[in-house]
């Protein structure tokens, strides 16, 4: 990445740190497998935030990531909200996040990433990776790719919040992976699975589709939030219940 090789000369390699977020998903392999090819003598911290709601079987969501990560030659970091889970939080407010206020992005990934950059990075520059691309949709082709974090540049610090796959499609991010023999998380439809990503066990950006896979396939996680719904009188879509959803989608699987 142009930005970071800038850095890199302005600043020196050993002034210099990426803080690579990690779920374990295919943006991010492929993003931590870029970085390391491309940096290979930077220091890196490889972060998986725990929602409380990451995916357990066949094999975990940080279990896979820390499978991914140590074949790259790193260690994984877990970080967590120390005072609530992903349910926890919706049962507290009594709603579901919402597309356009993600508090489990905010409250249960990127605050615990930022609490373990403040307090684990000492490098004087701080690139914070993250998988974002552009080809995702078009809410996230608008993002920026590269910005400075005033919020983290604190103390003599510079932080910088970074895409690295930008410009990455969704079929090069597979096929990078697959030249790399890193394999995709089980849960892909791609290796056998029933969705086409890698987030909570029951996301607020699933389809009717995604939800009655989801329904065959986890019902356990399913069966929580639709008894979450039911207690709170929220639905977490707001085009109705995960189980109306689910259920209109039925006709379209078989």
């Amino acid at each position: 990445m142009r930005e970071i090789d800038t850095l890199l000369a302005e600043h020196g390699e050993a002034n210099v740190a990426l803080v690579v977020s990690m779920s374990g998903g295919k943006d991010s392999c492929a993003m931590l497998a870029y970085l390391h090819d491309r940096y290979p003598q930077v220091e890196t911290h490889v972060v998986h935030a725990d929602t409380g709601f990451e995916h357990i079987k066949p094999i975990s969501a940080e279990a896979f990531a820390r499978q991914v990560t140590e074949s790259l030659g790193y260690t994984l970091a877990v970080v967590r909200n120390p005072n609530k889970t992903y349910l926890e939080m919706v049962e507290r407010r009594g709603m579901f996040p919402a597309m356009s206020m993600r508090q489990c992005t905010s409250d249960l990934k990127r605050g615990p990433i930022e609490v373990y950059l403040r307090n684990h990075c000492q490098a004087k520059v701080i690139v914070n990776c993250i998988g974002i691309r552009a080809d995702e949709s078009t809410a996230r082709s608008k993002q920026t790719p590269w910005k400075l974090n005033t919020k983290l540049s604190k103390a003599g610090r510079l932080v910088y919040d970074a895409m690295p796959i930008f410009t990455m499609t969704t079929e090069q991010v597979y096929a990078d992976l697959a030249t790399r023999s890193i394999p995709l998380h089980p849960v892909y439809r791609r290796a056998g699975g029933y969705l086409d990503r890698l987030s909570c066990r029951v996301c607020i950006f699933f389809s009717p589709s995604d939800l009655a896979a989801t329904q065959v396939h986890d019902n356990e996680a399913f069966e929580l939030i639709a008894a979450l719904e039911d207690r709170l009188g929220h639905t977490m879509s707001p085009h109705g219940s995960v189980r109306a959803l689910a259920a209109r989608a039925l006709p379209v699987l078989d």
